[in-house]
């Protein structure tokens, strides 16, 4: 962005770590239109800097330009790889005893900490406070939406109807309550992910932190410390949750520190979620399924000269391959080439269209390239065509969520 929208832009960025690409240019001129309808971004900028009333207006504007779209129940398939009752024999038995504590962090307006509670008593049942789960987010406003714990019909129309009667209470006007029961395991406070510590100050170790659709907001330079924020937080063998579309950001996620063995019978805490899963070891042993695994697989651990070497070899082969191109692609965006990459990218979604974490990717190639219009083209790309139900790239979809990655097309693109 350039001009006086650009400052504002970059102050928001400072403030925050939140990256506002040039595709959200409209994004922000209608948070500022709903912050200061009767100034420009010149304007805002001065009012801004007023000690009396310039704090304010930037937490107004922050909240504006927040994503908080969330509802209970949301990826839950996610959630439930969490090993509640490991966790808790874990506690009892040579840990600090007391309550499983759960972090959630960029909870929005709260959804997903309630969520996370819910899980945990029916898992885990009584005595009461099985778990304590803290909530934190940037935004002031969403934060006092969660403390009070009412909600409307679409935040909890994903919740089965006999746990949903259980747990929150219709009122009058329509809205839902979460019960006492439920929000005495909850509480929340503001953080900033970003550029605060981690864990949040005066916070002990979790074992359980979840941060989901955070990251895909954030800088590229602000990632990788905002996961060590999430790593440090986390106690010696708990359990770290990731967002599929965050994963994607960061494609070399580092390993959760390991801890102790779970007792016999008890499955292991999942460690962070990777962009594949095994995959050499759930296809064919040669040829090309091999070699894109390979790739994929070295891409994960940060080798990134090993997997450009494997998809180099299997292109000189096969330029036509529209998965190979992607993860070239993909690599090359890793390596700061967002020429390469968007020129790879282009190609794959020639081979193959339908591709759309092609077109996602491409489209974060062209923020970085500083080129809004095709940022938002390929934005708008990857949302007609992902498809839950389209399995035809199996490899390259294991353990991403197709709902995670429209979700980041929209946060690139705003309302």
């Amino acid at each position: 962005m350039k001009g006086t929208l650009g400052q504002l832009a970059s102050l928001v960025s400072r403030e925050t770590g939140i990256a506002l690409p040039a595709a959200r240019e409209d994004a922000l001129r209608t948070a500022l239109r709903r912050v200061a309808p009767d100034t420009d971004a010149a304007g805002l900028l001065r009012a801004v800097a007023d000690p009396a009333q310039g704090g304010q207006l930037l937490g107004r504007l922050i909240d504006e330009v927040t994503v908080q779209e969330t509802f209970f129940a949301r990826d839950i398939a996610q959630l439930r790889v969490i090993p509640w009752a490991s966790l808790r024999a874990w506690r009892a038995r040579g840990g600090p005893g007391g309550p499983v504590r759960v972090w959630s962090a960029g909870c929005a307006t709260g959804e997903e900490a309630y969520t996370l509670a819910l899980e945990a008593v029916l898992a885990l049942g009584g005595p009461p406070g099985p778990v304590e789960v803290l909530g934190t987010d940037i935004s002031a406003a969403a934060l006092a939406t969660a403390a009070t714990g009412r909600y409307g019909e679409r935040a909890v129309r994903q919740l089965d109807p006999v746990v949903r009667e259980r747990y929150l209470t219709r009122q009058p006007d329509g809205r839902y309550q979460v019960t006492g029961q439920l929000r005495a395991l909850a509480r929340f406070r503001q953080h900033n992910l970003a550029l605060g510590p981690g864990p949040p100050p005066g916070e002990a170790a979790f074992d359980v932190v979840v941060c989901r659709n955070v990251l895909i907001y954030l800088s590229t330079q602000l990632i990788a410390g905002a996961v060590g924020n999430l790593e440090r937080a986390l106690r010696p063998g708990g359990v770290l949750v990731l967002g599929a579309a965050d994963v994607l950001h960061r494609t070399a996620a580092r390993k959760a520190a390991s801890g102790p063995a779970p007792a016999p019978r008890e499955p292991a805490p999942p460690r962070i979620r990777p962009l594949i899963s095994n995959a050499s070891t759930r296809v064919a042993a040669t040829g090309r399924p091999r070699r894109l695994a390979a790739a994929l697989e070295a891409a994960d651990a940060g080798n990134r000269l090993q997997a450009l070497a494997e998809v180099s070899g299997l292109l000189a082969s096969t330029p036509d391959d529209a998965e190979a191109n992607f993860v070239f692609g993909l690599i090359l965006l890793e390596r700061d080439d967002q020429a390469g990459a968007a020129r790879a990218l282009r190609r794959a979604l020639h081979y193959d269209p339908s591709l759309g974490l092609a077109a996602f990717t491409l489209g974060r190639a062209c923020d970085r390239l500083g080129d809004p219009a095709a940022a938002r083209a390929a934005y708008q790309h990857a949302l007609r065509v992902l498809d839950p139900a389209d399995q035809r790239h199996e490899l390259i979809l294991q353990q991403i969520d197709i709902r995670d990655v429209a979700a980041a097309c929209r946060a690139r693109l705003g309302p």
